[in-house]
């Protein structure tokens, strides 16, 4: 699945309203001068996220990045998108999570827009700069990528999906840099043998590794990476978003 193209579940065909924002906030912007690095993190954050967003990536008020997405998974994508580029540029961040409807006015403006998912990423990235109160977010805060999500108006749920998220983030945090070049040319080019991901991965050609060979080893640095459960669990935190979201007035 390329990270450009539209897709979107069964379920989220069926709920066109959820949205997902993503604020976050350098950690130390003031006392760091990598601060200045932050347009450049933008600019590679629009190229290579989701382009199915309202808002794209956007500075506001110096340090804090703004985003807004038409869908859950999409939102998601960008999410892990953001972790791998913070990753890369070896910058620190907070970063709120809110899923949610949005009011229909404003949605294109970075500043009046407004609604549950709004409000959510906001709370939740206070949250995070807060002494943590449980043990999921006392873990997150030793991480230089803290996250928090909320999912709804009510603490203990969005709680657990706080740990369901950190779960998720534990296999993804655990992957080594070829297993992340890995994952990315599969979802940048969907239409590649996994021998030719391979041979694009470990830098060979049917000259040098059998196509065999290189289907096999393929999948089993997918397979080291937890990619298809990775993927499988995304996809039913999905739709357990859209499921609170819908129980909502």
């Amino acid at each position: 699945m390329s990270h450009k193209s539209k897709y979107y579940s069964m379920s989220e065909q069926m709920h066109p309203d959820n949205f997902i924002c993503i604020i976050a906030d350098m950690i130390g912007s003031r006392q760091s001068s990598k601060s200045k690095l932050l347009p450049e993190i933008v600019e590679t954050l629009n190229k290579q996220a989701d382009a199915d967003w309202i808002i794209p990536f956007k500075l506001r008020a110096g340090d804090e990045l703004f985003a807004v997405f038409t869908t859950i998974s999409a939102g998601f994508r960008a999410f892990f998108k953001f972790h791998q580029i913070a990753n890369t540029y070896k910058v620190r961040f907070y970063v709120g999570v809110g899923v949610g409807k949005l009011e229909p006015e404003n949605r294109t403006d970075q500043h009046r827009i407004n609604g549950p998912a709004i409000w959510r990423a906001s709370d939740a990235l206070k949250e995070l700069k807060q002494e943590p109160t449980s043990e999921v977010l006392k873990s997150i805060s030793k991480l230089d990528f803290r996250y928090n999500l909320y999912g709804s108006d009510n603490k203990e749920l969005n709680s657990a999906l706080e740990i369901y998220l950190h779960c998720i983030m534990q296999h993804v945090e655990a992957r080594t840099p070829q297993q992340n070049l890995a994952i990315q040319l599969v979802e940048e080019h969907p239409d590649w043998s996994n021998a030719q991901l391979y041979w694009a991965v470990s830098g060979t050609d049917d000259n040098k590794v059998s196509s065999s060979y290189a289907t096999a080893n393929f999948s089993k640095l997918l397979a080291r990476a937890d990619y298809r459960f990775v993927c499988e669990a995304v996809e039913k935190l999905t739709i357990l978003l859209q499921s609170l979201i819908d129980l909502e007035p």
